[in-house]
């Protein structure tokens, strides 16, 4: 299974686990493709959730970043420095 990009997550404790239903034919599906990638199928929900996860919180920052003001709008955009500034923003 792959490392997870955030090292710095508490480590898990023995009674940390997730229990999930599912049909028959979901986890045949899931079972396939773990075995395809050589994985149990736990590591390859994990690693498969994880994903998603960093992926999702990294759009999260993305979209607040995008929406907060910079602090170059108002500039003159006659003052090189500044239109420079305000470009690389």
């Amino acid at each position: 299974m792959s490392e997870s990009v955030h090292q710095d997550l508490p480590a898990t404790h023995a009674d940390d686990h997730i229990a999930l239903r599912m049909s028959a034919e979901q986890i045949l599906v899931i079972r396939k493709a773990a075995e395809l990638a050589g994985w149990t199928v736990i590591d390859y929900v994990l690693s498969t959730v994880l994903d998603r996860a960093e992926r999702d919180l990294y759009e999260h920052a993305a979209a607040l970043e995008a929406a907060a003001p910079t602090d170059f709008t108002d500039t003159d955009p006659s003052d090189p420095f500044l239109a420079l500034l305000s470009a690389l923003t």
